[in-house]
């Protein structure tokens, strides 16, 4: 839990779309009340500070040392990779904020460098590569063996263009669905082998000594093709579509010992392989011999009240407000350190200053 003595001052920093309607502006100003009302109630003192594009200006008044700054800032309108973007500001203003640095960040958004960077770890995850272009799927450069597959673009979130029409099973099928990804989302496509069986989210926490939070797992058992098994698109955002509420969340899932020994140390592995601070997921496909397989890798996850990181902290006994500023007092632990470096570097250089510096010699 937080240390209840010290409680910084926090500025909530978010976002907005100029494509929002009403509902969906009110929606997310109902959710950052939530955040300072938890906060609050635990002596924080709390601002509030949001921004379109340009993050300077929300920022301006609040000086660095003084306050810690919770990134609420999961993606840029019309910008791949902003939320990196806007971090590399914050770093370059000497802010201290929550979640992962750019680097993690930018990493994360294209699929096909994650899938590289697990593969360069040793990092189970299923076989497939990424397409430019259509021509591009061959004999040469694909496995027989990582049929079905499923097609994905290699840099949105949220389920875009997953519909069931992305599993495929043969190389016509391949560079077709690999064709209407370039065509409709305009970037290129990750095609991997799909793993068919469970599917289980890996909230982790923590910087030295990270832990990993209670497992949570999609219930699957109303879709009865294995081959549909997987969150799409319409399960996420289409109310009135077969998917929608098909798949609930399992907050207690049954594992063997086995599978939760292999789940933990596979998605710790991922996230001190890329680096990741304060706060991650990692999501893995479990197949039948009770082999996990990691599929995505996400360092800066959904921390909504009712959203699945804030369910898994939950489940490990704290309320959302506790969860929060436990994210805070890591950033807190992170400025801390940074400036005790500081303080023992500069002392260093008073000493050799001195120690350079002409003694006098009595006349």
């Amino acid at each position: 839990m937080p240390n209840n003595k010290e409680r910084v001052p926090v500025v909530i920093l978010y976002n907005y779309y100029k494509t929002w309607t009403p509902q969906e502006r009110d929606d997310a100003d109902k959710l950052t009340q939530a955040m300072v009302d938890g906060l609050r109630t635990l002596g924080h003192r709390v601002e509030v500070a949001e921004f379109w594009k340009d993050v300077r200006p929300a920022v301006r008044k609040y000086k660095p040392d003084q306050w810690i700054i919770f990134n609420w800032c999961e993606g840029i309108e019309d910008e791949i990779g902003g939320d990196a973007r806007i971090c590399a500001e914050l770093d370059s203003l000497g802010y201290t904020y929550t979640g992962n640095a750019p680097y993690t960040l930018k990493l994360s958004v294209e699929k096909g460098r994650v899938k590289k960077m697990l593969q360069r770890w040793a990092i189970p995850t299923p076989g497939g590569r990424e397409f430019k272009r259509a021509d591009d799927v061959t004999a040469e450069v694909w496995d027989e063996s990582w049929f079905p597959a499923i097609i994905k673009p290699v840099s949105q979130h949220c389920s875009v263009a997953v519909t069931r029409d992305a599993v495929v099973h043969s190389m016509d099928q391949l560079r077709e669905r690999v064709a209407y990804v370039i065509d409709t989302v305009k970037e290129p496509a990750l095609a991997e082998k799909f793993v068919a069986g469970r599917e289980i989210n890996v909230g982790i926490w923590g910087n030295g000594r990270p832990r990993v939070l209670p497992l949570r797992e999609i219930d699957f058992s109303a879709i009865k093709n294995p081959l549909h098994q997987m969150v799409t698109w319409d399960s996420k955002w289409v109310p009135d579509s077969p998917e929608w509420n098909s798949m609930p969340v399992i907050t207690q899932p049954e594992v063997s010992k086995t599978l939760r020994e292999r789940v933990e140390d596979i998605a710790l592995r991922t996230y001190r392989a890329f680096d990741c601070r304060d706060y991650a997921r990692v999501d893995l496909r479990i197949d039948a011999d009770e082999q996990p397989y990691v599929v995505d890798v996400n360092p800066n996850p959904d921390i909504t009240p009712d959203g699945g990181f804030a369910g898994a902290c939950y489940a490990a006994g704290y309320t959302y407000g506790e969860a929060i500023s436990n994210i805070i007092s890591m950033a807190v632990a992170r400025r801390n350190r940074r400036q005790a470096l500081f303080n023992t570097l500069e002392k260093r250089r008073e000493v050799r200053v001195r120690e350079a510096s002409p003694v006098a010699v009595p006349a």
